[in-house]
């Protein structure tokens, strides 16, 4: 379990409307407790590694969206052939032997 270190610094910045509701929609998704908890993990990654995020969070969940939608293509097709085939396509079926 860890120790949780006393914080007695803090750092202000300015964020544009947009920033700061893109922040809160982070928050949000993840289940963080708050937005410094949020940017508080955006430093320890940039500590931790000494690199910059390569892709933001919204970039990232539009890769993940368009992937879900390729996985629900495929599985889409695949019932389909095991619709028409009134069963488990030999092919598959072999493959899973």
């Amino acid at each position: 379990m860890t120790v949780l270190k006393r914080r007695s610094r803090m750092i202000s910045f300015r964020l544009s409307e947009e920033e700061y509701e893109g922040l809160k929609n982070v928050c949000v998704a993840l289940g963080a407790r708050s937005l410094s908890d949020i940017a508080r993990d955006a430093v320890h990654r940039l500590l931790d590694d000494g690199t910059a995020p390569k892709r933001n969070v919204e970039t990232e969940l539009q890769l993940l969206g368009e992937k879900m939608a390729a996985l629900d293509q495929e599985v889409r097709r695949l019932a389909g052939l095991v619709g028409q085939s009134g069963g488990v396509p030999r092919a598959l079926d072999a493959a899973n032997s």
